[in-house]
């Protein structure tokens, strides 16, 4: 008879052991669920993050070529720069400050389009300082639209 129990219940523990098997199963599934997202997450963000160090480096790029044609800026060359569709630049080698200004905004204006997905550039003078906006698309993140703005003095 203590034979017959014990065999018993050496079913009943196998029958134990594969139920906490498929429950550790479904636990580890969720956490590798869990890691695959925390993984898309951190991707979206670091693509984020570096498109707005490239829209940082060109708002900067705008601001230097203002600083280095500072007879355009007294000139009111850079006072409004805004986005235009298939820009064709054109580059001169001995040019006005004016000409060199609109060189710089078509320039910069192909390089946010060219870098960036729908990148635009807009400057706009308010009084002495000059409000740079470079603003892009970025549908990875939580909303499309983004834009980072920088005041300078030149």
């Amino acid at each position: 008879m203590l034979k017959k129990n014990h065999f018993n219940n050496s079913q009943k523990s196998h029958g134990f052991t594969m139920l906490e098997v498929l429950i550790t199963l479904v636990i580890v599934s969720f956490g590798l669920l869990a890691m695959a997202g925390l993984l898309t997450k951190g991707m979206g963000l670091n693509h984020t993050s570096y498109l707005r160090s490239i829209a940082i480096q060109q708002a900067y790029d705008i601001a230097d070529r203002m600083r280095a044609n500072h007879a355009g800026v007294i000139g009111n060359a850079y006072d409004i720069i805004n986005y235009t569709t298939n820009q064709t630049c054109t580059a001169c080698t001995s040019c006005s400050a004016a000409a060199l200004a609109a060189y710089d905004a078509c320039y910069w204006n192909t390089q946010n389009e060219s870098l960036l997905p729908l990148g635009r550039g807009t400057v706009a003078r308010n009084g002495a300082e000059f409000i740079i906006t470079v603003s892009w698309d970025d549908s990875k993140s939580s909303s499309a639209n983004k834009s980072f703005v920088l005041r300078v003095q030149p």
